[in-house]
């Protein structure tokens, strides 16, 4: 016969055994839960990688373009300082220009007149003039 404490651990035993058969069912969901886990992590990580190969390349070109930028910048500023000095020399010549026609002819016919060389060849004419005969350009 059975006695009641032999039941007793029977029954513990098989309930025993029925915790660990279902904590080794959980352990086997978990380890699968698990391995999906990781398996959608190694694409993660694979995505993360990429994404950081993409923003090392948006930098990159960030900094390309800022350097095209500061060279577009320097360029404008040497061909604006470039008109600015083009401009200034232009300007002198249209005033020069504007001199000369107004100033220049008369000028230059003074000058001509007032030099010493041609008072000196006038003042021989002349006299050459008066000793053939010839007064103010008539002959006397």
């Amino acid at each position: 016969m059975v006695s009641l404490s032999s039941t007793y651990c029977f029954s513990f035993i098989v309930s025993k055994h029925r915790d660990l058969a279902s904590k080794d069912a959980e352990i086997v969901e978990l380890k699968r839960r698990l391995f999906e886990a990781h398996e959608k992590n190694e694409p993660l990580e694979i995505d993360l990688e990429a994404e950081k190969v993409k923003a090392e390349i948006a930098e990159e070109a960030r900094k390309a373009a800022e350097e095209a930028r500061q060279i577009k910048t320097s360029a404008l500023n040497v061909a604006q300082t470039y008109y600015a000095e083009a401009q200034s020399i232009v300007d002198t010549l249209i005033a020069e220009s504007e001199w000369m026609r107004n100033h220049g002819v008369a000028a230059v016919a003074n000058s001509i007149l007032n030099a010493t060389e041609l008072d000196q060849a006038v003042a021989a004419l002349t006299d050459a003039a008066r000793a053939v005969g010839h007064h103010g350009g008539y002959l006397e």
